[in-house]
């Protein structure tokens, strides 16, 4: 019996009904440097992260339940990363 996932707002908060921290991957005014967040380490839990399209990003709802909102910081005329890069780094981080 398959289950299917309805909206990416149900998927995170059945990951953090299941005790995942999860943190929206985004560039908000409220979003901290991905290396000044501090994160679960070891046996204090699993870390999932939720990130949008290149175009709209991550839903505002979707944020609001995230656990925290974390960016790679980028200097220059482009303020953010296309999302392959963007993940990337954060999963090799």
């Amino acid at each position: 019996d398959e289950e299917g996932v309805s909206t990416t707002l149900q998927t995170v908060l059945d990951l953090k009904s299941k005790g995942y921290k999860v943190f929206g991957v985004e560039t908000t005014e409220n979003a901290i440097s991905l290396w000044d967040t501090p994160m679960p380490q070891g046996d204090t839990g699993s870390i999932a992260y939720v990130f949008g399209n290149e175009l709209i990003g991550v839903d505002v709802q979707v944020l609001h339940e995230c656990d925290g909102i974390v960016c790679l910081p980028t200097y220059g005329i482009k303020n953010s990363l296309n999302v392959a890069t963007c993940v990337g780094i954060i999963v090799w981080e």
